[in-house]
């Protein structure tokens, strides 16, 4: 405890000058010393002021879900994690390495619904989106709360329950991306990850601390994490069908998937990645996966589409499982209503 103390001491310095650098590219936004640019339709952005997962992969799925029936739906990513550069639409031959893992599960998942970008520079895609998809409707930016070269609509902020952002400090003493008056630009405020149980003080508490930095302008929501079933890679067996099981994941924070996947399933030996990590055969046969015919693999969804080429070539498949992660919002009927009515231009929030 008292390294951490003398080691943050060290670093808070560094975190002022860095806090600083935010503060005067912020400025230079807000007094339109950058160039901004400008989107062809609705566009909602969903982020954090965190380094690290917030949950905004399955926020952008909730949103989807939402909005898919609202009018066309378009997903813009950066694409982290992958192998290429530049703008890229995806379609039925992009990988992983071509698009980005969370890019290929949105397109995968909704292929038939969305269109998916990836594109270091998001303007440069809404341009693309304004020029050859001129049907679309509704852009949705995926992390691109600092990505302010590209306007949104409505910006929506997240933050984890169990690091909120008003007890962080900016990189690199803490985890911040920007100072936490940042918060100011959101729209919209969602507390994830919170306990289903949370109580109405304890809310309360929650959101007195954010709104004495976000002020009381945008309202604060919470939303908890629902894992669906195992559902297998290939084939129709269950996980149930097997003695042993192991885990696998490559997350910002692999404790909470490893936690649950120990809770609910009994697994045994478990595998942490690095966020967005390029899993290669040898770390799937690390797992015993080839060797023990007793033994099931499960991982989660974006994990998924990355190991599914290397367990189709060790032919181990039938044996691998992805588990589903969906967002559950604890005011979901409003939360809802001021999306769709502000997606639909109303005026009426």
């Amino acid at each position: 405890m008292r390294n951490n103390f003398l080691v943050k001491s060290v670093l808070t310095p560094f975190s002022w000058l860095y806090g600083g650098i935010t503060d005067l590219r912020n400025y230079g936004y807000d007094k339109g010393f950058f160039e901004c640019c400008a989107p062809p339709c609705y566009t909602i952005s969903v982020g954090n002021l965190t380094v690290g997962g917030t949950g905004k992969t399955p926020m952008i799925e909730y949103l989807v879900r939402l909005l898919k029936n609202q009018g066309k739906v378009a997903v813009v990513s950066r694409g982290y994690g992958r192998k290429t550069t530049g703008l890229r639409v995806a379609d039925t031959g992009s990988s992983a390495a071509e698009i980005g893992d969370e890019p290929l599960q949105y397109y995968r998942k909704f292929s038939g619904d969305i269109r998916v970008i990836v594109a270091e520079k998001r303007a440069e895609a809404a341009q693309k989106i304004a020029v050859e998809f001129p049907e679309t409707d509704i852009i949705l930016l995926d992390d691109a709360f600092q990505h302010r070269a590209i306007e949104r609509h409505t910006n929506i902020l997240l933050t984890d329950y169990h690091r909120l952002f008003y007890d962080d400090l900016p990189f690199p003493a803490g985890n911040l991306r920007e100072r936490k008056k940042g918060s100011r630009r959101a729209d919209i405020i969602i507390v994830t990850k919170s306990p289903r149980d949370l109580s109405p003080t304890r809310k309360e508490e929650i959101t007195g601390h954010i709104r004495r930095y976000a002020g009381n302008r945008p309202p604060v929501f919470f939303s908890s994490v629902a894992y669906g079933p195992a559902t297998p890679f290939a084939g129709s067996h269950t996980a149930g069908d097997y003695l042993r099981l192991a885990g696998i994941s490559g997350l910002a924070q692999n404790s909470t998937f490893e936690q649950f996947l120990q809770d609910k399933y009994g697994v045994g030996h478990f595998s942490g990645f690095p966020d967005h990590y390029d899993y290669t055969m040898q770390d799937l046969l690390e797992t015993g996966i080839a060797d023990k015919k007793e033994l099931a693999l499960l991982t989660t969804e974006k994990d998924m589409v990355k190991l599914l080429p290397l367990a189709q070539q060790l032919g181990v498949a039938e044996r691998c499982f992805y588990i589903p992660l969906e967002v559950e919002m604890h005011e979901k009927e409003r939360f809802d209503l001021l999306i769709v009515r502000r997606a639909s231009g109303s005026k009426q929030e």
